[in-house]
């Protein structure tokens, strides 16, 4: 069953957060996410939603989403205190 790991977060360059995690695409790409959606608003909030086919997955792919915050963070561009996941799985689709 597929599953979703959202994480929020506050950042005080998303412009900046954002080229970040470009950088980082070939990694992340993969660690096997269906997808992987970064939204954000213009107060630096924003959030991370990554779908993956499975638990399996998403736990595999965890080292690779801390080292990637952990850069954000050591960057300057990311609140670490301000980091939030939550994950659940797909119940229902529409």
């Amino acid at each position: 069953m597929a599953i979703y790991r959202i994480t929020r977060f506050t950042s005080s360059d998303i412009q900046k957060a954002i080229a970040m995690a470009e950088d980082a695409r070939d990694e992340v790409a993969a660690a096997g996410a269906d997808f992987i959606d970064i939204a954000a608003d213009a107060d630096g909030n924003g959030v991370v939603v990554a779908k993956y086919p499975d638990a399996a997955t998403m736990e595999a792919a965890t080292a690779i989403a801390q080292k990637v915050f952990g850069q954000m963070v050591a960057g300057g561009v990311m609140d670490g205190d301000s980091i939030s996941i939550w994950s659940g799985e797909v119940v229902n689709s529409m």
